[in-house]
């Protein structure tokens, strides 16, 4: 419809006010189920909780994480924001780089975040949610460090 130059289209969410069924069917015939509701960590009742703890969390990046060889050689450094959700099932999902450094560096950190063991998932009000999640990834080349051997 156009109205005073604008185009204005009415979809039927639109006239409906809300999504109906018949808009919630994919191709194959199904209902899509709806995906979790993601909590920020800060809302939490009960917080997600690492096998172990942080400090467990922290170990196990200590000894996944591999510096980048071209990263290692060139002495770049410096802390990746990597945010994901645990899922109300524990399992990591949607990690994605909030804040990086480098292309190498930051695909090191979400590779590692993504090969994490499933948590133990927060909740709200006495039921498990997905929880959002941001943690910092040092890269931080030390003296005895060196790259890679094959």
């Amino acid at each position: 419809m156009l109205i005073g130059g604008m185009s204005l289209a009415q979809s039927s969410v639109g006239a409906l006010g809300k999504a109906s069924d018949a808009a919630q069917h994919v191709f194959d015939g199904r209902v899509q189920e709806p995906t979790d509701t993601i909590i920020d960590v800060a809302s939490m009742d009960v917080q997600p909780e690492f096998p172990g703890g942080m400090a467990a969390m922290y170990e196990y990046l200590g000894s996944t994480i591999h510096y980048p060889d071209s990263a290692f050689l060139e002495k770049v450094q410096g802390k990746v924001f990597v945010q994901f959700v645990v899922g109300s099932d524990g399992k990591v999902r949607d990690a994605e780089v909030r804040r990086g450094v480098r292309k190498d560096l930051d695909d090191e950190a979400v590779r590692a975040i993504r090969a994490m063991p499933d948590w133990k998932p927060g909740q709200m009000n006495g039921k498990a949610v997905a929880t959002r999640f941001t943690v910092p990834i040092n890269f931080n080349l030390m003296e005895e460090e060196g790259p890679a051997e094959d």
